[in-house]
Formats: C-alpha cells, sequence, structure tokens
C-alpha cells in the first residue's frame, strides 16, 4: 500500500510517545464513557484519547459504557446472544457441517478441545502451555461487506493475498432463523465503533486523528460465539481459554453475566474483569501494540469459568486492511526504545497466528475427549 505521510499533532497533557512508558502494573479495569468518540468539539475527543492513552499504556484494557454511547443497543447485543445459545444448543453433527475443517479461511465451528493455544518460545513472556486444547467451542465468522455501513452491497472485496476475507460459513435460514441477519447487524455496528475508536487511538498516539482511516476500508476482522461449558471433573481447573494474547489491532467483548475473564498485571497477578452491565470491555491486541512499539499494552489474559454455570461471549477482533504494512510509528522509537519489529504486512501476520492455533482447513479436529476421560 501507500505510504502514509500523516501531519503529527499533539494534545493537551500527552506524554511525549517516545519516553518510557509504565508496566501494565494495575489493580483494576477503567471504565470509560465513550459518548465524546461522535463529539463535534474537537477538544471533547482529546479528552477522551487522553484518558484512553492511560488506559492502554497502563492496562491494555479497558470497559466502555454507555450502551447508547457507543452505538450497539442492548436490543441487538441480546438478541445476539439468544443467536449463540441456539446455535450451541444444535445437535453436534450438525454443527460440524460448518466445521473449520471445510474453511481455508479459518471460518466455521470448532468443538471443545479443537482450538490451542500456542507457547511463546521467550520464556520472560510466560505465556502457559495447555495440556489440553481450550475448554470451548466456537463459531467464527470473517469481515463481510453486507456487514459494513461504508460499503454498497455490489462493492468487491480487494485481492485476497492472505485468503483471510469473506467466504463464511452461515447455518440456513431453514436451521436458525434471522442468526446471519442478526450476527450481521451486530457486526455493522461494531464495525462503525471500531473506526472510531482506531480515530481516537490516533489521537491518544499524537497522530492525525485520520492517520488510520485508509487503512481500514476493508478491515481485518473476525467475529466469533463462544460457548464454554462447565468444568468437565469436579475440582479439576481447566483453562476455558488459556493465557495468550489477541493478534489484531485490538478487541471487543460482549460477555454474558458469568464471571471468568482474568487480565494479568506486571506481578504476574490474575485481575478478574468480571461483567458489568451497559458495557463491552476493549483490550489491545498485538498487531496495534507493535505498531506502538509496545507503548500500548497488548496484555495477556485467560478464562477460567469455575462458577459451575455454562458461559457465552462474542469476541469482535478488528484489525485494518490485511495488505497494510505495520511499521513501528516514528514518534514510538528513541535511542533507548529501538523499534521492537521489523515492518510486516497485517494479513501476513494474523494468518500466521491463526494458523497456529485453529484446526486446518481438511484436518480432522481432534477434541481431547481422550485425555480427558483418562
Amino acid at each position: 500500500m501507500k505510504r502514509h505521510h500523516q501531519r503529527l499533532t499533539t494534545h493537551h497533557g500527552a506524554a511525549s510517545r517516545s519516553e518510557k512508558v509504565p508496566v501494565a502494573d494495575f489493580e483494576n479495569i477503567p471504565i470509560i464513557d465513550v459518548a465524546p468518540l461522535s463529539s463535534p468539539d474537537r477538544s471533547d475527543r482529546q479528552r477522551l484519547a487522553a484518558e484512553i492513552y492511560g488506559a492502554c499504556t497502563q492496562v491494555g484494557f479497558f470497559y466502555i459504557k454507555i450502551l447508547q454511547n457507543h452505538g450497539i443497543s442492548d436490543e441487538l447485543i441480546s438478541a445476539l446472544h439468544d443467536a449463540a445459545h441456539r446455535f450451541f444448543a444444535l445437535p453436534e453433527e450438525q454443527k460440524m457441517e460448518y466445521s473449520v475443517a471445510k474453511s481455508k479461511k479459518y471460518r466455521g465451528y470448532m468443538p471443545v478441545y479443537a482450538e490451542e493455544i500456542p507457547t511463546d518460545d521467550d520464556a520472560n513472556d510466560q505465556i502457559e502451555k495447555n495440556a489440553t486444547g481450550a475448554l470451548l467451542e466456537s463459531f467464527d465468522i470473517g469481515y463481510e461487506i453486507l456487514a459494513d455501513s461504508q460499503r454498497a452491497a455490489d462493492d468487491v472485496l480487494p485481492p485476497d493475498t492472505y485468503d483471510l476475507y469473506g467466504d463464511n460459513q452461515w447455518p440456513s435460514d431453514e436451521v436458525l432463523p434471522n442468526f446471519r441477519d442478526t450476527y450481521l447487524l451486530y457486526c455493522t455496528e461494531a464495525l462503525t465503533l471500531c473506526r472510531r475508536l482506531m480515530r481516537s487511538f490516533a489521537l491518544a498516539l499524537g497522530l492525525d486523528e485520520g492517520f488510520f482511516d485508509t487503512m481500514m476500508d476493508f478491515p481485518g476482522v473476525t467475529s466469533r460465539i463462544l460457548h464454554y461449558p462447565t468444568q468437565p471433573v469436579e475440582g479439576e481447573v481447566r483453562d476455558g481459554l488459556g493465557a495468550h494474547t489477541d493478534y489484531e489491532c485490538f478487541t471487543i467483548l460482549s460477555q454474558d453475566d458469568v464471571p471468568a475473564l482474568q487480565v494479568r498485571n506486571a506481578r504476574g497477578e490474575w485481575v478478574v474483569a468480571p461483567p458489568i452491565p451497559g458495557t463491552l470491555v476493549v483490550n489491545i491486541a498485538d498487531c496495534l501494540s507493535m505498531w506502538t512499539n509496545q507503548t500500548f499494552k497488548s496484555t495477556v489474559h485467560r478464562v477460567i469459568n469455575l462458577t459451575g454455570q455454562e458461559r457465552y461471549s462474542i469476541p469482535f477482533f478488528f484489525g485494518v486492511n490485511y495488505d497494510t504494512t505495520v511499521s513501528v510509528l516514528p514518534n514510538c522509537v528513541s535511542d533507548d526504545r529501538p523499534a521492537c519489529v521489523k515492518p510486516f504486512k497485517a494479513g501476513e501476520f494474523v494468518r500466521a497466528q491463526l494458523a497456529k492455533t485453529y484446526v486446518a482447513y481438511g484436518e480432522e479436529p481432534s477434541t481431547g475427549t481422550e485425555d480427558v476421560l483418562l
């Protein structure tokens, strides 16, 4: 893609981005009212950006409230959670008709224990190794033009160099009435919110507010519905989703009312991110962290469901166009903080990460049931 020479700006109260930033040493996760995202007053947007900067550099996670402020209605979120319940209630053989193994783009269904969380070669990262796959089942979709309010219905996808756009596997309306329509409507609203958040991140980083705009024409998006069953053996704890970071720029998560998400601070302590009515959880992911020379924290997190109840959640992973070259921002580099990574293509990075975690095309999912029954 073309190199973007955007004018760098600063806002009141923002530290120089090349200064050393604090480690993610936190005890709770901030709640931010994001109503100013759509404010016509730039000073309102700058104040919000400063608040977001603090959360992104010190925690890597924050809640956003109030539902009417971020444009995704309570009714729509409830409808999608209902759709998730209906999908996972289908017989296993019917869900397997939409298996990820039938997709070259990692879209579709994975049964319990099929998903693996890769370990990191750097022991200092302390990413924990799972003895088995994740204690969850999932259904994944990717970016679709019909879910993007900035696109016309007859628009076509760009060249798919990394084989990640489109080709979602949808249950028919005969199987799950309104499932596809509800999910696409949610994605439409989530995309609008994510683009606004990226503009706020640009302000927070001392960039022109529109710095990322042309990199979000066909954003690299994955959304999932997740079902976490109860622990299979009484007294034995298995990770619903082991310690990991997310891949794209950031994630928006809708939780139900079952607490299970935990976030690790710099002291290695796990801080619970409980469901809070009227909020969504936002967390920074690897691409944006590397873009900012790790100024923004891609914080390790996990899911352990010890409640005795089933849990459902819906993450929406937002990234830039897959052909975007991610290169560490010049104003996040200094003599004592050299660039943490060489430039890379967003799509190449995301696909490589998915390949480590997901069931491959044509591969029979391993559910780990033999290990569980021993």
